[in-house]
């Protein structure tokens, strides 16, 4: 038995748990809590998502369960999962107990219907692989086949077969995630099959899309830097992204990271994967960054911000002591998580409030007057509308002109209509 369940799950969720429990002893089914919502029980850290197994037909109990408790259904028959989605936006996962075969390494599986123990069989590490009774009487009791209670004690990453790198390599990731997020260590079997794993090129079977959304995760991690660090310490960095290094400094470039975009972001502009990716393999040739950008098959707002990832530092060099004109100039045409990589790769706490206000305000400041506005004052059509139109942009955002009048007597004083030719 787990103790305490009642106190790491909310009110909400007991209920919805033991509803679900009660649903699948009256049609004659054992369900059970899975994933890491039960480790972290273990650890103590608090409650992750509802993760629900079923020995039986997952889909039909799943379809029940959104009758009964008035949830929106979402069916992936293929995997024979399912997802209760509830009014208030929470969710419940339900899957049916289920063992996998993999037709080559790297391939999505092909699933068959199992029972729980087999469902834990297929698992990634040992502390992943236990279970929760929800049913009846035995709610609360804790099926664990493969040591992962013990493991925990232990502080210990272990896979549960020696094939389990080879069938699906992600878990080389997985298994380094949770290894630094915990403060554990890879037993020793483990990482010799991770490392031989690794050298024979495991990775290569792997899709894009399956390796970019492990790798993206990472920076969700408390430590990515960290994580980073121990897959180049590993040689996985190198396989995946030959060139990179993640750099002793990276930890804190991403520590500043999450401080610091909290302080400029807005809505959903940019992508945290894309600025932690440029912050990894910032300064590397385009030949490199071609090579990642095609491993990965990012699309093409990524592929844009990758294709700057060498210029980063000397942008980062470039902006130090710049004014708000100098910083428009330098990357007003940028991503934005180029000019997050910028703020971030920035020396200096005066240099980096210059770019925060640039990036809250200055990138959207305009002159009042417009190319009409100066046709009215005399000025021709032409280059010279734009030639006037930068340099009020410049003064504005130097702080020398404020209102509309100011935009005035600046033109009238620097330009000579007709023919727009600069005062001396």
């Amino acid at each position: 038995m787990i103790p305490d369940v009642e106190k790491h799950l909310s009110v909400a969720e007991l209920t919805l748990v033991k509803k679900l429990g009660e649903l699948a002893v009256a049609g004659g089914k054992e369900a059970w809590l899975v994933g890491g919502l039960v480790r972290d029980l273990l650890l103590g850290v608090g409650a992750g998502d509802l993760d629900v197994v079923v020995e039986g037909d997952g889909l039909e109990f799943a379809r029940q369960a959104s009758k009964e408790l008035g949830a929106n259904l979402i069916e992936y028959e293929r995997f024979l999962t399912a997802t209760l989605q509830f009014p208030d936006l929470s969710r419940v996962d339900i899957a049916t107990a289920r063992t996998e075969t993999y037709e080559n390494p790297g391939a999505l599986p092909r699933v068959v219907r199992a029972t729980v123990k087999d469902d834990m069989r297929r698992r990634d590490i040992t502390i992943n692989a236990m279970a929760l009774s929800i049913s009846g009487g035995r709610f609360g009791e804790l099926f664990d086949p493969f040591g992962g209670a013990s493991d925990i004690a232990g502080k210990t990453v272990r896979i549960l077969h020696d094939r389990s790198f080879i069938d699906d390599p992600t878990r080389i990731i997985r298994a380094v995630r949770f290894e630094v997020r915990f403060g554990f260590n890879i037993e020793p079997h483990t990482l010799n099959l991770l490392r031989g794993a690794v050298a024979g090129g495991v990775f290569e079977s792997i899709s894009a899309d399956r390796l970019r959304e492990e790798l993206f995760l990472i920076f969700t991690e408390p430590d990515p830097g960290a994580v980073f660090g121990r897959l180049a310490e590993l040689g996985v960095l190198a396989d995946i992204m030959p060139g990179v290094t993640a750099g002793s400094d990276l930890p804190r470039l991403l520590h500043d990271a999450r401080l610091l975009t909290g302080l400029v972001e807005k809505g959903k502009e940019w992508d945290p994967a894309i600025l932690g990716l440029l912050l990894l393999v910032r300064g590397i040739t385009p030949d490199q960054s071609s090579r990642i950008v095609d491993r990965l098959k990012l699309n093409a707002d990524g592929r844009r911000a990758l294709s700057m990832a060498r210029e980063l530092p000397e942008l980062a060099h470039m902006a130090e002591n710049s004014p708000m004109s100098g910083l428009h100039g330098l990357l007003g045409d940028v991503p934005f998580e180029v000019k997050l990589a910028v703020l971030v790769m920035l020396e200096g706490e005066t240099n980096r409030r210059r770019l925060i206000e640039y990036m809250r305000q200055g990138r959207e400041t305009r002159p009042e007057m417009t190319g009409d506005d100066l046709m009215a004052l005399g000025y021709v059509r032409g280059p010279i509308l734009k030639k006037i139109l930068d340099a009020l942009l410049i003064e504005k955002l130097d702080g020398r002109v404020h209102t509309r009048a100011e935009e005035e007597d600046f033109v009238r004083s620097n330009f000579n209509p007709p023919d727009g030719e600069a005062l001396a």
